[in-house]
């Protein structure tokens, strides 16, 4: 014959069941197993084996949890994964809107090079074609007059 367990034994595994199923632990790892509750309630495993009513509902509401958190878990795992998607999205269009502002710009530099180019041939063609008494400027040397 079995004992029945108190009522303030009873009132421990509940609260012990409630902690374990919500994640706010105080004594275990978060398994959900016998072993836990009991070691989460104070009691002994002996002990929490007697209670079967609560064993019952625990046991129960183990199966709610896991079929319930694999569902929850999928469910949370697409919304990430939208998350991911959007992200990187807006960061894929702000790279593109980057790369083309540089490409702009490389294409101006390129432009405006090429125009000094130009006008380099064209002052250099001026100064060969310049009267031979006059001289082309030298700067200064970097040491003095």
């Amino acid at each position: 014959m079995t004992w029945p367990v108190s009522q303030k034994t009873e009132d421990a595994l509940r609260a012990a069941m409630k902690r374990l199923l919500e994640g706010a632990l105080e004594h275990t790892d978060g398994r959900l197993s016998v072993a836990n509750l009991a070691r989460e309630a104070g009691v002994s495993r002996a002990t929490a084996n007697r209670a079967t009513a609560v064993l019952a509902e625990f046991r129960a509401a183990e199966a709610r949890f896991r079929s319930g958190s694999v569902a929850g878990l999928k469910a949370r795992i697409r919304e990430l994964e939208a998350e991911l998607r959007a992200a990187r999205g807006g960061e894929l269009a702000e790279l593109r809107a980057t790369v083309k502002t540089l490409a702009q710009q490389i294409q101006v530099l390129a432009l405006k090079g090429e125009e000094q180019r130009r006008l380099i041939a064209v002052l250099e063609a001026q100064i060969a074609r310049a009267d031979p008494k006059v001289l082309p400027f030298s700067p200064p040397s970097q040491g003095g007059i």
